[in-house]
């Protein structure tokens, strides 16, 4: 008795789950799509030689350049493109490099002074607050290059 009712509760649930099921409306685009999914892959065309790839073709070329800058030391920058400019202080020119990966790089900002004195001079150069009171100081960074004879300075 025991089997039966056990039996026949299986039977009743499984016709319950199926019931969803057999009353939805068939899906035409739900079936053509899974038919394109599961088709077999077309046969390859034989009359076709596929042609070899060239490995370095197929990598995009690399570049660097490197800017001097005026206090010696050097920017270096890479890329697919690249271009570089090096100080040129008497011009104005900072110097700095620009390539496709690395961004561009600027060399510090540069600047000089120079101050006559008694017989001689003093000059600096420096990143920052570059100035030279004649007959007195140069200044660069905050570093101050005395005149030899600084008597006669406002300070």
């Amino acid at each position: 008795m025991k089997r039966r009712l056990a039996f026949g509760i299986a039977v009743l649930a499984l016709v319950f789950c199926a019931l969803p099921t057999l009353a939805a409306p068939a899906d035409p685009a739900a079936d053509d799509a899974l038919a394109a999914i599961f088709a077999p892959a077309p046969a390859p065309d034989l009359g076709v030689v596929p042609q070899p790839q060239n490995e370095a073709s197929r990598i995009t070329p690399k570049s660097s350049c490197t800017a001097t800058c005026w206090n010696g030391t050097s920017l270096t920058c890479s890329g697919t493109t690249c271009s570089a400019t090096n100080s040129n202080c008497a011009a104005g020119v900072r110097g700095s490099c620009t390539g496709s990966t690395s961004g561009t790089k600027t060399c510090p900002a540069c600047c000089s002074a120079t101050a006559t004195c008694t017989g001689a001079s003093v000059s600096c150069s420096g990143t920052s607050d570059c100035f030279a009171i004649n007959k007195c100081y140069a200044s660069c960074d905050g570093v101050i290059h005395w005149c030899g004879s600084h008597g006669i300075c406002p300070i």
